[in-house]
């Protein structure tokens, strides 16, 4: 399947042009979901025609956007070759893990500072009833919208902290990427997502301590199956580069 018809089975998926965007903020956005959801392919050639033609853009806002991508591991600019989707990086997962879980714990911690109120708890089991919904029918990239909108709930509810979380989604290619793979099996999404509902559990019943336990038990369990998911699609990690 070449690129063209790929992008085609997606192109009713995707939020058109945001008012507050100009056209490098739009293409942008657009390219690091395709990558950050894997409709992108790591290793496959960022066809600039075929990608401005999906985005009803110039090929120069595209083209002026890779600097940005190839900084956030998104991308790899070979001098005289092209770019390319970047390989996903098992060391840079690790590290992103122990990060996320800094980060996010401090966010939970936030969330009981702040009092979050039930009203505004409840929407992350509004989320989760969505993620399975998604993933019932066989709807990967939604399922994966999903679990971004989890997390940025969970920012929110922490201290409004939603530029923090935009920046560390973007940061963290490599495990959210991880996660897009681990969401299209049965058994690693059962756990995720028993994982998130555990922890929503503890904090409508304002148990910080459990779910900073949970999360970080969570984290655990995402570098666990760092291995088996690498086994299982060596072309997408960066150890199928000879």
């Amino acid at each position: 399947m070449n690129l063209e018809n790929q992008l085609a089975t997606y192109s009713n998926k995707f939020i058109i042009k945001r008012p507050s965007e100009d056209t490098r903020q739009y293409v942008y956005r657009i390219l690091s979901t395709l990558i950050l959801t894997m409709i992108l392919k790591p290793g496959q050639r960022m066809n600039e025609q075929e990608l401005s033609s999906f985005m009803n853009v110039s090929r120069t806002p595209l083209h002026d956007t890779f600097p940005k991508l190839s900084r956030n591991n998104l991308i790899d600019i070979i001098p005289m070759k092209g770019s390319f989707v970047s390989h996903v990086d098992k060391k840079r997962i690790e590290n992103f893990a122990w990060l996320n879980e800094q980060i996010c714990v401090s966010v939970i911690q936030g969330i009981f500072i702040t009092d979050a109120k039930k009203a505004e708890l409840d929407i992350l089991y509004e989320i989760l009833s969505q993620m399975s919904y998604n993933h019932l029918h066989g709807d990967f990239l939604r399922t994966q919208r999903s679990l971004v909108q989890f997390y940025q709930h969970l920012f929110i509810l922490g201290g409004n902290f939603n530029t923090i979380w935009n920046s560390l989604y973007e940061y963290e290619s490599d495990f959210f990427r991880l996660y897009s793979l681990a969401l299209k099996d049965p058994i690693y999404y059962k756990e995720i997502y028993k994982s998130f509902s555990s922890l929503t559990d503890a904090l409508i019943k304002r148990e910080n301590d459990l779910a900073c336990r949970l999360f970080s038990k969570h984290m655990e369990y995402m570098l666990n199956i760092v291995d088996d998911i690498s086994s299982e699609n060596p072309m997408f990690f960066n150890e199928a580069i000879i």
